[in-house]
């Protein structure tokens, strides 16, 4: 991944959430800030960047909104810091701090990351309230090609007084920005071949935790001509931005020879492509480690293959430039590909070009549709892109410049289909054995393949237990298989367990309650679902159903839903069967609303009476 998200990932973190809690409208505030953002840009594509804050902290809990993190590089230094506390009530100074007080850590310790990456961070403390605090930063860029975002709200449960964004550049450069759900002022001058944009907000709103993040006050910047090292270009429009990536790694993508005949006879006597793009795919899989490497101008070009070869190892970056390279050996073109990737990542502004990204992937175009390729995976089939990258928008490269498009769904049904056969055997105590076959296609298994390859054998019990046909089902045996057909992942789940208590009974009845396990957000993560349920369930002795079997047949715009069910001696065969494809805009409450009532539709209750020699049916059902 690239280096220059993580300005924005910092400041981010405290305002998108998974938390569901509903927003007051007087949500409490445990600080209040004044912040003023300067941005100068040079004639020489660097920029100097100051940020001054005045914060009032009323309580403990508003003590981390007065938290400093400086991130820094080949690239961005740290060259101030200034802090100062006061006893808000006398003016008294508390405590002072400068740049040599700060911690300094590296951004990353993990063992699969070579990056320059550390940041320079100041925590205060105090024991007395409220308190004034005076912030003062100042960081300097050799390169404009990134411009720091602007959330003029930077954290949870702080009051925002004032706030200012000011950026002065060499008007020749050019700028662009877009503004997001901004409130207050803009205003722009020019002078001696300079322009200035100052932008004003103040009184802004109180966020509370569960805030849509769509709905964050945010600034967009980034300029026409740029730098970066002896790499000059335009982003006037994507094909401009595009074009300068490409031109970055032109030359990089030369082989050894030896490998270019390596290359060449692991696809002898191939003449399909796609059968060609799999087996190199595999071979790149089997034999390169994904490591990331973010080292100055290095966290946006890439390695050259050769050196890829040489060490086995490379980032996204590298690994895509690898794969294009033993394509490009056996004649089949294709396109390094920019993407802002991440599961929960938002898609890009498709209306500022600008650099939005911090992924690589490659497209390889085919005479129907482009196949695409996760390089940094060695789980995925050739062709299937997980939910680290797929249905967003990216940017493709070329010799040409290049262009947006949008990388696949996989919302259809057999992209998001679960089938699953299960036979129960209940004993007299109403206690049941179980047998299951589940298969997953699609983006269901791509989970799977994540289970069988990255969990131990303990956990991979607890999430079949957890993620059954069957709810209550505690696993005894189990074997995970996966595979694909072309790029659809198929997995299968074949696994031995026992429900306790898969009936109740009284004197006189049994009772099967449901036990079709819930649907939750997860199966609705793709806007698609078709499962399949067959059970074959086996009673202790001939019991007398208390009524008949109706079929549930649900017929909406959204989803489709049949439960069947018959007798046959002491055997119940039972099938449930789902599909549901939602439009493409669904709230977060319509989808609950809708799992609600799937969930509810199924929920039956069948009642059984014991037999007796008096016994005579009386049909109920519930």
């Amino acid at each position: 991944m690239f280096k220059f998200l993580l300005g924005v990932l910092l400041i981010t973190e405290f305002i998108v959430s998974n938390d569901s809690t509903l927003i007051s409208k007087e949500a409490p505030f445990y600080s209040t800030l004044s912040h003023r953002k300067s941005i100068t840009v040079h004639p020489d594509f660097t920029y100097t960047h100051v940020e001054e804050r005045r914060l009032i902290v009323n309580s403990a809990e508003g003590l981390n909104h007065a938290y400093t993190r400086l991130s820094y590089d080949k690239l961005n230094e740290v060259r101030g810091f200034d802090l100062e506390l006061k006893d808000l009530l006398t003016g008294k100074t508390l405590k002072k701090a400068k740049l040599k007080d700060m911690g300094d850590v590296a951004a990353y310790s993990y063992s699969d990351v070579l990056d320059d990456n550390r940041y320079k961070y100041y925590e205060l403390a105090t024991v007395k309230y409220p308190v004034e605090v005076l912030i003062r930063t100042e960081m300097f860029s050799k390169t404009n090609y990134y411009i720091p975002t602007w959330f003029p709200i930077l954290y949870y449960n702080q009051k925002v007084l004032e706030t200012t964004y000011t950026i002065s550049y060499p008007s020749e450069f050019g700028l662009k920005y877009k503004e997001i759900n901004l409130s207050g002022e803009r205003t722009q001058t020019e002078s001696a071949g300079v322009t200035t944009i100052k932008w004003i907000a103040k009184d802004l709103p109180v966020l509370a935790k569960g805030h849509d993040p769509n709905d964050v006050p945010t600034l967009l910047v980034a300029p026409v001509k740029f730098a970066m090292d002896q790499y000059h270009g335009e982003m006037g429009d994507w094909a401009g931005l595009a074009l300068w990536n490409h031109e970055l790694n032109k030359g990089r993508d030369e082989l050894p020879d030896d490998f270019k005949v390596k290359i060449q006879n692991l696809v002898a006597g191939v003449d399909d492509s796609y059968e060609k793009i799999k087996i190199l795919y595999g071979y790149l899989q089997k034999n390169f480690r994904y490591v990331s490497i973010q080292l100055g101008i290095g966290g946006w070009q890439t390695m050259t293959a050769s050196d890829v070869i040489k060490y086995a190892y490379g980032d996204c970056k590298a690994l895509t430039n690898l794969m294009k390279s033993m394509l490009k050996e056996v004649g089949i073109a294709s396109n390094y590909t920019l993407v802002k990737a991440g599961p929960q990542a938002f898609d890009i502004q498709v209306d500022i070009p600008a650099n939005q990204f911090n992924h690589v992937i490659l497209q390889v175009p085919t005479a129907k549709d482009p196949v695409w390729l996760e390089c940094t995976s060695n789980l995925l089939p050739a062709g299937f892109l997980g939910d680290f990258t797929r249905d967003r928008h990216v940017l493709v490269t070329n010799e040409n410049g290049g262009f947006l498009t949008k990388t696949p769904a996989y919302d259809s049904e057999e992209w998001n289909l679960i089938q699953s056969e299960t036979e129960v055997v209940i004993d007299p105590q109403g206690n049941a054995s179980i047998h299951s076959q589940q298969r997953l296609y699609g983006n269901f298994s791509e989970e799977i393949l994540s289970v069988k390859s990255r969990l131990d054998e303990r956990q991979q019990r607890d999430f079949l237990n957890k993620n059954s046909s069957i709810s209550g089902l505690i696993v005894k045996d189990y074997h995970i298989e996966v595979g694909s057909e072309d790029s659809l992942p198929q997995s299968t789940l074949t696994y031995s367990g026992v429900v306790q208590k898969f009936t109740q009974s009284t004197a006189k009845r049994v009772v099967l309650k449901s036990f079709f396990g819930k649907l939750g957000p997860d199966h609705l993560a793709n806007k698609a679902l078709k499962q399949v349920d067959e059970y074959r369930i086996e009673l202790p002795e001939v019991w007398q159903l208390e009524g008949d079997f109706p079929t549930v047949s649900i017929e909406e715009s959204n989803f489709t839903g049949l439960l069947q069910l018959k007798m046959d001696g002491k055997t119940i065969y039972v099938r449930r069967e789902i599909s549901i494809k939602l439009p493409e805009k669904l709230k977060k409450e319509q989808e609950t609303e809708l799992l609600k009532k799937i969930n509810s539709a199924f929920d039956r209750t069948i009642l059984f009476s014991k037999p007796t020699l008096s016994t005579t049916i009386s049909p109920t059902y519930e």
